[in-house]
């Protein structure tokens, strides 16, 4: 039956109405807008009345981003009782939140995306955009398939004014983030074929590659927030992130963009509902999902292999998104969400230790996969390694440590308002802390077989030994602690021998597997503690004044002490060889005396000291040797020092002992001090010092004082200061009661009698001002009698001679001052004006600083000099030896004589007083005396000039010049002479003879000059004598040959390089060597047989091979161009005789350069100056010869053989 083709279409339309459930009007306008990306967007008019959700735009924005950052809050349908919050949608999990996604998104596709799930069936509805008449020509019969039903209801709808075909296409491709969720859900995240499945949705809902790479991101971002919405974090979630990542294709930028958007997202909706301080809290549920979140994010990032500056900028974008946070702040809590996974996997790994299936290379993986760096894996490590060893040692494996402050705790809460208050919280908490017992922990030690899994968990661990030592003994110190100090008490009190108690410290040691370097350190603080305690108890005692009690505790210390020593001494270590210095260090805090002041410790050793004082049946008080043996070992232990316990003894028995020391000397110093008196006087000071058992170094100190005043009192009784014979005996009396030795009372007795020892001098020097061999023994004897030593002495005599040469030595430094300046120089000098009749003669001062002066001060100078030797003052001291050869003879007779080495000292003299020491002379003037001593002993030819050459040593020493600086002097000296006499007697004799240099030697010798400095200086003299010659020469301007010659052979006689030495240029050399050969050259006396005496010449000129052959070859050139022209005007004139003659001495030229002169010569001219050269007569010339001229020839002339 066929219809009316108005009434078909009426038919299709309603079926279409019918079968997708959309009418006409539902559908947007045919209109379209285009975005800047390319994305067709369309006006939707909301068809339910429910907000967009999660994930999808709204209708103000055409973006296709499933983080949408704005959402509208509707009254949802009754068929949908989806919450308002788009986090609530995805309840738990990456899947779960794609489901939800996809029942959010079906809210806003149109019934015909919604009916149809094949994009390419909707496609084919589209086709209503054709022509109605092409449609109803088809001759479409009903059918009961779906795609033939909907392909006519298209039809319909478009021919009822329906749905065209891009609004299909838009529906197709918004449908197209639900199908890429779909398909992940159908496949899984880990199916090997899921990322081309998903790729193959791009083409079938006609999307293109950037809305397509959105639309994945978008899921990505849906999927991750769905994994966060689980606080619950697991390991498998990074592995399924990363899949996630691979399945959708994405990349890096792709991701990171994800993650930023599911933060942003994330983070809104969670503050809708959690208030920030709720977010504070750690534990809130969303807290740990926020966590989470950036866990999962800093995984993927570093997973993905960004780069740092990549990473930073991506973690800290999401950073942000969550709060505001700082990059460190999210890395840190990224961190706490990691820590609990490896703390399971450590827990896991001791758990299956013995098993062997862990190893250090599954937890490093395991750290890569977490990212926990090197730094927190070593502290997991150790903390982990710690609750291993308090199992193996039967120990909960955390430490509750609450119940140590139990105590502390009680007293925290009690304010306290006055310092007296705080004294008696102070003394209550003491009180709690004695009155604990040492807790009983023997029963705490390692398990069998704890060594090897320890061991094990170290190896897999991967901890050094000095970290797992180090975590064995923080664990067991205390337990090893509480066995030391019970076992030392026990070993005090008497119950354990020190033997048994070493035995009973080592073996716990063994058992809590502690090092002995660990043990050793702490064994100190032991030992400190345990006689740290019995010393705080007798501070107490002291402190109240109780001296029975305090000694009492006293002596129980050091028994205590002895103890401990004998203990430490069954161990053998060296560290308490000092036990003292180990244990009782008072500037220690921690040592066992170190919580006492230095006035509790002084105030203890007081009262023992007291105590140990005794009273004997006489009644003398004094101290037993055990009593002194205790005092010293208290000593060591309240750190006092030796001197300070002699101090003590000091103060307690000073004045017994100064008494009878006073009256002792008193006695002696009366007079007639026989021996009667001296033994009585003894008896009394020994009884002293040996019933106080007084040590000399005490006595010496008391007897000391005495001592000096008794002399003092003698040399102020004593006319003259010079004690008589009878006082002499009595000091020395004094000295052997006091039992002072001799050598003691020197400074003593040089303070007293020095003066008159000084005068003695002063008065045997007398008028000569030189004491004479009869007045030494009076004053050795003067010496002995005064009691001062001979270093003393001899200082005092030097002393007094530095006084009697100071006038002296003035004057001579006046008069060489006025021969040598002038007046006006003088003046400024000493800053005098100093009149004309000053001078000698009344006249000025002639004469300058040079060789000589118009005075003569040598007398006065001798003077002085005889003055210093004979009164001995000069000194000879050995510096060295030196090896000489001597000649001994035979031991038996007619044998030849044998020669030995003996080494002999080389003395030096020095010395002890001089003139510039006594500063009665400055330095420049000394050494002008000096110069002028010199010069005279070297001008002077009366008989006193020996006696002058043998004193300018001497002279120069009494001066206080130093060796240096006289030889210097003389230098100088003896170049002025070497000068002058060299440069006279060369230029009369041209060059110095042997009996010049006779003369030289014997000035070397006078002037005191080396040979190297002689000859240096001669050297230096000839230089400049022959540069001023050579100067001469060329400044003259009339250089000849001659003259060149005879200056060049006179240099080489003399050693002197002419540039080096003399000073002569190399440009001057050159000419010189170019004047002298020239006229060789040209004469023919030089030629290529007489080379040698070219090489002569350049060699003693200092000339290099080079630069000679460069001057002869000049030369040469220069010549021969010469050569050829008369050569060739000879030709022109008709001179064929002169021609030759030119030629032939062409031919010498050319010799030397082997024919090559550089000439130009014109061929016809060269044929005919060959011709005429070959024609020419060589009768006697030998025949070889001939061809070598012609040769050379042919090639000065550039013709060819």
């Amino acid at each position: 039956m066929r219809f009316h083709s108005a009434a078909c279409a009426v038919v299709l339309s309603a079926a279409a109405t019918s079968a997708f459930s959309f009418s006409p009007l539902a559908v947007p306008p045919a209109t379209s807008s285009v975005r800047n990306n390319g994305i067709a967007g369309r006006s939707f008019a909301p068809t339910s009345g429910a907000r967009p959700a999660f994930g999808l735009p709204s209708s103000s924005n055409n973006h296709l981003s499933i983080i949408s950052s704005t959402t509208t809050t509707s009254t949802p349908s009754s068929s949908s009782s989806t919450s308002t919050t788009s986090l609530n949608l995805a309840g738990g999990g990456g899947p779960e939140a794609l489901e939800d996604y996809i029942a959010t998104l079906s809210h806003t596709e149109s019934k015909l995306s919604s009916k149809l799930r094949n994009p390419r069936l909707v496609k084919l509805a589209g086709v209503a955009a054709l022509p109605l008449s092409y449609v109803v020509g088809a001759a479409v019969t009903p059918s009961r398939r779906l795609a033939a039903r909907a392909v006519v209801g298209a039809f319909a709808a478009v021919t009822a004014g329906g749905v065209g075909k891009d609004a299909v296409d838009e529906d197709v491709r918004r449908s197209c983030p639900a199908a890429i969720a779909r398909r992940l859900l159908e496949l899984g995240v880990d199916d090997a074929n899921v990322a081309d499945g998903i790729y193959d949705l791009k083409e079938d809902h006609g999307v293109d590659d950037e809305d397509f790479a959105n639309m994945r991101t978008e899921v990505y971002a849906v999927y991750l927030a769905g994994m966060a919405m689980n606080p619950l974090a697991k390991t498998a979630e990074l592995k399924e992130l990363a899949s996630l990542k691979l399945a959708l294709d994405l990349d890096n930028m792709q991701v990171g963009q994800a993650h930023a958007d599911a933060a942003a997202k994330f983070y809104r909706d969670v503050t809708r509902f959690t208030s920030l301080d709720e977010l504070d809290d750690e534990d809130h549920p969303d807290r740990v999902s926020l966590d989470k979140l950036l866990f999962l994010t800093e995984r993927a990032f570093r997973q993905g292999g960004e780069t740092e500056e990549a990473f930073t900028f991506e973690f800290s974008r999401v950073a942000r998104a969550l709060g505001g946070l700082t990059i460190a702040e999210g890395l840190q809590r990224a961190k706490d969400v990691a820590k609990p996974f490896y703390e399971r996997a450590l827990a896991s790994t001791r758990a299956k230790l013995n098993s062997g299936a862990v190893s250090p290379d599954m937890l490093g993986r395991a750290r890569g996969t977490l990212g926990i760096d090197e730094v927190e894996a070593k502290e997991m490590h150790i903390e982990a390694f710690d609750k291993e060893i308090r199992i193996q040692l039967g120990l909960p494996e955390e430490d509750d440590d609450d119940d140590d402050m139990d105590d502390y705790n009680e007293f925290q809460d009690k304010r306290v308002e006055t310092v007296g208050e705080v004294k008696k919280k102070l003394e209550a908490m003491k009180e709690v802390e004695a009155g604990k017992a040492i807790e009983d922990t023997s029963a705490i030690k390692f398990a069998d077989g704890a060594y090897d899994t320890l061991s094990k968990l170290q190896g897999v661990l991967e901890l050094s030994d000095e970290d797992a030592d180090y975590e064995i003994s923080a664990a067991t110190t205390d337990y090893w602690r509480n066995t030391v100090l019970a076992t030392l008490d026990d070993a005090i009190a008497g119950t354990k021998t020190p033997a048994k108690a070493w035995e009973i410290i080592n073996a716990r040691q063994k058992e809590l597997y502690l090092k002995d370097s660990a043990v050793r350190e702490m064994m100190t603080s032991m030992v400190m503690q345990a006689l740290g305690r019995p010393l705080e108890k007798v501070n107490a005692f002291a402190r109240v004044n109780n001296a029975a009690a305090t000694y009492d505790g006293l002596v129980d210390a050091i028994a205590a002490k002895e103890t401990c020593k004998e203990v430490l001494k069954e161990a053998g270590w060296s560290e308490f060889e000092d036990f003292e210095k180990a244990c009782f260090d008072p500037y220690d805090k921690a040592s066992a005396c170190g919580f006492l002041t230095n006035q509790d410790r002084h105030s203890m050793y007081q009262i023992f000291f007291n105590r140990s004082v005794k009273a004997d049946e006489d009644g003398t008080k004094n101290i037993s040797d055990e009593s002194y043996a205790l005092l010293k070992e208290l000593r060591g232990m309240l750190g006092l020092s030796e001197d300070e316990g002699v101090a003590q003894v000091r103060n307690y028995f000073g004045p017994e002992l100064q008494g009878v020391l006073t009256m002792a000397t008193d006695e002696i110093l009366r007079g007639n001090a026989n021996d009667a008196l001296l033994e009585n006087l003894q008896e009394k000071v020994d009884k002293v010092i040996n019933d106080f058992k007084l040590d000399a170094e005490m006595v010496y100190s008391y007897a000391g004082p005495l001592y000096a005043r008794a002399v003092s009192e003698i040399g102020a009784s004593t006319p003259g200061g010079i004690p008589s014979t009878e006082e002499v005996a009595t000091l020395a009396s004094l000295r052997e009661l006091l039992k002072i030795d001799v050598e003691e009372t020197y400074d003593v007795n040089l303070q007293t009698f020095g003066a008159a020892y000084k005068k003695g001098i002063k008065e045997a020097l007398g008028t000569t001002g030189v004491i004479t061999e009869e007045y030494r023994k009076p004053l050795e004897d003067l010496r002995s009698r005064l009691g001062v030593s001979e270093k003393a002495a001899k200082d005092v005599y030097l002393e007094a001679i530095g006084e009697r040469m100071v006038p002296m030595v003035q004057f001579i430094s006046n008069e060489m001052e006025r021969l040598v300046l002038t007046q006006e120089q003088l003046s400024q000098k000493r800053g005098v004006d100093f009149g004309e009749d000053y001078f000698k003669g009344g006249g000025k001062a002639s004469g300058k600083l040079g060789m000589g002066t118009d005075g003569n001060i040598m007398s006065d100078i001798m003077n002085l000099i005889d003055f210093y030797v004979e009164n001995d003052i000069v000194q000879k001291e050995a510096v060295g030896t030196k090896k000489v050869e001597r000649k001994v003879p035979s031991d038996e007779e007619g044998g030849e004589e044998k020669t030995i080495t003996e080494e002999e000292p080389v003395y030096e003299s020095t010395y002890p007083i001089t003139a510039m020491g006594l500063e009665c002379i400055d330095s420049q003037v000394a050494e002008l005396c000096y110069r002028q001593f010199v010069v005279s002993s070297f001008t002077d030819q009366s008989p006193n000039a020996a006696r002058y050459e043998a004193s300018k040593a001497t002279w120069g020493g009494i001066l206080g010049l130093t060796n240096e600086k006289m030889e210097e002097i003389g230098s100088n000296i003896g170049s002025m002479v070497y000068d002058n006499y060299i440069t006279q007697s060369m230029s009369t004799k041209g060059a110095l003879d042997q009996q010049d240099m006779m003369f030289l030697a014997n000035i070397q010798g006078k002037l005191g000059i080396s040979a190297e400095d002689g000859e240096r200086m001669l050297l230096d003299t000839q230089k400049k004598i022959i540069s001023e010659e050579a100067s001469a020469m060329f400044d003259s301007g009339e250089v000849s040959p001659e003259n060149i010659k005879a200056f060049r052979e006179k240099c080489n006689s003399m050693g002197l390089d002419l540039e080096g030495d003399v000073g002569i240029t190399k440009s001057r050399l050159i000419t010189m060597f170019q004047l002298e050969i020239t006229p060789g050259i040209d004469s023919g006396e030089i030629t290529i047989e007489s080379a040698d005496m070219l090489a002569e010449i350049q060699e003693s000129l200092g000339l290099t091979e080079e630069e000679g052959e460069e001057v002869v070859a000049g030369l040469i050139t220069d010549r021969a161009n010469g050569i050829l022209a008369d050569i060739i005007g000879c030709m022109m004139r008709g001179k064929d005789v002169m021609s030759v003659e030119s030629m032939e001495k062409l031919v010498q030229y050319a010799a030397f350069v082997d024919g090559d002169l550089g000439l130009q010569v014109e061929e016809a001219n060269a044929n005919r100056a060959y011709n005429l050269f070959e024609s020419k007569d060589w009768s006697g010339v030998d025949e070889a010869d001939v061809e070598r001229q012609k040769e050379l020839l042919k090639i000065a002339f550039g013709m060819s053989s």
